[in-house]
Order: C-alpha cells, then structure tokens, then sequence
C-alpha cells in the first residue's frame, strides 16, 4: 500500500510512461534484470551496429547521478559481446563547451584500454564502440541523424577499424515526424522509439514502431514495467526540479549581467558627454542616471 501510494504521488497519471532519454530511464530500460531487457539491448545493439550480437555481459558499471558535471566518466549501459568486443552507450543532453567530438575520441580510446590487456597479441585486439545518443545537434552540416566515425586516411582506408565511434542525433530524428517506420533504418526505428515512447499522443505510431520490430517491442515491455518504479519517477523529478533551478539561476545571472552592460553603457555616454561640457541635467534626461550618479564620473 505504502508502496503505491508513492508511485500515485510522482506518477503523474496510470498510463504514463517514464522518457527513456532521461539518462536514469534509458539506464534502467537496457539493464534491467529480464530476458525483455537483455533482448532489447541486443537488439538496439544489432540495429545500430549492423551485425548480430550476441551472448551480451554488462560490465561493472557505476549509475548515473543527477549532477550533470559528474557524468564524464559514467556510462548508461557498458558491456561486451561477441568474443571480447565492447561498447559504452550513453544519453548525453549538453554538448558542453562544444567538445563533444574530442570527449568521444578520448573515451573510445579508454575504452579500448580496458579490454585489450598487456601481453595480449595485436591480432587479438577486439574492436570497441563508444555509442552516444545526443539530444543536441552535433553535425549541423550533415542532415543524417546518424553519424559513423573512424580513423581513416583521406582516401578513405581505414588504419584499422578497431575504434568506433557512433552519433545518433535525436532532434534530427525527431524532425521527421510520424514518418512511415518501414521507410527508418534499423537504429532510426530505435530512436523514434526513444524520443516518442513517453508522448501519450505517439501511442498509436509507437504501437506502428514495435510492430515493425521485436526488439523494440520488447523495449516498450520493459519500459511499461519500469514504469511502475515510483524510485524512477521521483528521480526524474528531482531532476527536472534541479535543471529548472539551474536554468532559473542562469536567466538571472544573464539578465543581471544584461542589467549592469546597460548601466555601464550609460555611465559610459555620461561621461563622454561631461568630458564636452553638457549641462549635468540635460545628461540625467538623456541617460537615466541622477545629477549624483554623474558628478561623481
């Protein structure tokens, strides 16, 4: 009883569903202890690699917290497959300081260091993939929601195809609409399902999506039961509260800082038109500022 009356409290209605590009959601969606999960996570996988996963293991990994500055060495879902291969995906919402390409490029690196160990043979090396699904616009020159980089030669020849990384852009996806799910890619169709699962008015196309593909079908499975975690639903609300104070706390610093440019910009005139001999009063009615403020200039 005690139990729901807490999810009836943070849930906001019977059917809603939990936004699984919340980093908490999407977390919980791919590692939850069922066989509906572990398939949903070998099939996003398989979609978005392009190859069969199998015989998944999600590796020792650390959940994410809700200050964002302490997600840079976090992952959403770490595991390996496929004789030693690996892959970190993560939900990533800020393109802090425009160096998200950089951060991949590191993380992709570091990953390969974990699975590939001293005194192991180079021809064992195992290929990594570092996966991010952005919720912000990296490439604004490339219409493609999806992006696949490699290090290469400039005709194209791949140094060794041991490192990917894999950018999956959803405001890109989300700009197409209710387009017809047959006509997505594999990963396309995941990501449709990410962005719209939670939209009560996506229903029917989300319903379209799962039938269109079963691992996505077992996604939506998990997802309704995760549903029903009122732990989840009051951490996507103490989230949504401390983004709210932060973007409150930045308005103000901005319109502060906006206040004082003003203030300095007529200080500025102020003084200008003392150093030519304007008459005190006549700059008062011109700038706004008081007899005392520009005597003492």
């Amino acid at each position: 009883m005690h139990t729901d009356y807490k999810l009836n409290r943070y849930r906001p209605s019977p059917d809603a569903l939990l936004n699984p590009c919340s980093d908490e959601v999407f977390k919980a969606l791919f590692t939850n202890e069922s066989e509906e999960s572990r398939t949903a996570l070998r099939c996003f996988l398989t979609a978005v690699l392009h190859k069969e996963v199998k015989n998944i293991e999600l590796r020792p990994n650390e959940p994410p917290v809700l200050d964002d500055s302490d997600k840079a060495v976090r992952f959403d879902v770490s595991c390996t497959f496929n004789n030693g291969e690996a892959a970190d995906v993560e939900m990533q919402g800020v393109n802090k300081y425009s160096s998200f390409g950089m951060r991949a490029e590191y993380l992709s690196a570091r990953l390969l260091n974990t699975v590939f160990h001293k005194g192991d043979d180079w021809q064992t090396m195992p290929q990594v993939y570092q996966i991010s699904l952005l919720n912000f616009i990296f490439d604004k020159n490339d219409p493609a929601a999806v992006g696949y980089y490699h290090m290469q030669k400039d005709n194209g020849h791949l140094l060794s195809g041991i490192q990917t990384v894999i950018f999956l852009e959803l405001p890109k996806i989300d700009a197409l609409g209710n387009v017809p799910p047959e006509t997505l890619h594999s990963e396309e169709k995941w990501c449709k399902f990410l962005v719209d699962a939670d939209n009560p008015s996506k229903q029917d196309y989300i319903n379209r999506l799962t039938a269109s593909d079963g691992g996505i079908m077992e996604a939506k499975k998990t997802l309704d039961k995760i549903s029903s975690d009122w732990v989840l639903w009051k951490r996507e609300l103490d989230k949504e509260v401390i983004e709210r104070d932060h973007n409150s706390e930045l308005h103000y610093a901005q319109k502060q800082g906006l206040q004082q440019g003003t203030l300095q910009a007529k200080r500025d005139v102020a003084h200008n038109f003392k150093a030519l001999g304007v008459p005190v009063q006549t700059i008062a009615q011109a700038t706004g500022l008081s007899e005392d403020e520009i005597a003492e200039l």
